[in-house]
C-alpha cells in the first residue's frame, strides 16, 4: 500500500511540475508559435523550458505551412523571449530566417539551431554549419558573421566568417591569452584555403 501510495505521488508531482506554454513570436510574412514544456526546478521557485515544437504560420492566409521539431534543447524560462528564439537574416538574402538557442551553458558562448528560409520551397531548412558558431552577430552591411567567445578567465578572442560557396566559412581569428606573467596576443587569416598565423605580440604583465 505504501508503495502504490508513493507512485501515486511521484505521478501527480510530475503532473503538477510539467505544464505547457505557448511563446509567440512574428515577422511581417509568418508567425511562429514555440510549444514549451515547462517544468518546476529543484527550488520550486524557478522553471526550465524545453522547445518541443516550432509551428511556422503564413500570415496573409493563416495556413500553417511547417512545424519544426528542434533537436534536444534546455534553457530557463527566465529568459527575455528575444534570446530564446530571434527572426533575422543570417544568410543576407534578404529574407528572414531563424535561430533557436540550445542551452544555457555556464560560459558567454551561446549555442544555437539555425533554420535558413528557402524561398523556393516556402519552408525552413535546418543550417547544421552554424550550430559551430557561438553567440554570433550577424552584419548585413559587410555580409560578415562575428562570433565573440571566451575559453577561460584569460583566454578570449573573436572568430570572423564570410559565406563562400553558400557555407560560413572561418576568414579571421583574434585571441588574447594570458600565460604567467605574459599576455600573447594573435591573429589569423585565412591565406589560400588554410588559416594562417599573421602576427602575434608578447607583452609582459606587471603583478605588483
Amino acid at each position: 500500500m505504501r508503495r502504490w501510495t508513493l507512485f501515486s505521488t511521484l505521478i501527480l508531482y510530475s503532473i503538477v511540475s510539467v505544464s505547457q506554454i505557448q511563446l509567440n513570436y512574428g515577422d511581417k510574412t509568418f508567425s511562429f508559435t514555440l510549444f514549451v514544456d515547462s517544468t518546476l526546478t529543484g527550488d520550486s521557485v524557478n522553471y526550465d523550458c524545453v522547445i518541443k515544437s516550432i509551428v511556422v504560420t503564413r500570415l496573409k492566409d493563416g495556413k500553417q505551412i511547417q512545424t519544426i521539431i528542434p533537436d534536444e534543447n534546455y534553457t530557463s524560462c527566465g529568459l527575455p523571449q528575444d534570446q530564446i528564439f530571434i527572426i533575422e537574416d543570417i544568410n543576407f538574402d534578404g529574407f528572414n530566417d531563424i535561430r533557436l538557442l540550445q542551452f544555457l551553458p555556464a560560459a558567454p558562448n551561446l549555442p544555437y539551431y539555425y533554420w535558413i528560409y528557402d524561398p523556393a520551397t516556402q519552408k525552413y531548412r535546418r543550417q547544421r554549419a552554424l550550430e559551430e558558431i557561438t553567440s554570433p552577430e550577424f552584419d548585413s552591411k559587410t555580409k560578415l558573421i562575428y562570433s565573440f567567445w571566451r575559453g577561460s578567465c584569460c583566454d578570449h578572442g573573436q572568430s570572423t566568417y564570410r559565406y563562400i560557396n553558400g557555407k560560413p566559412t572561418l576568414i579571421e581569428e583574434s585571441e588574447v591569452k594570458e600565460e604567467g606573467e605574459k599576455i600573447i596576443t594573435t591573429l589569423k587569416k585565412l591565406v589560400n584555403g588554410r588559416m594562417k598565423l599573421v602576427k602575434r605580440t608578447v607583452e609582459k604583465v606587471d603583478k605588483q
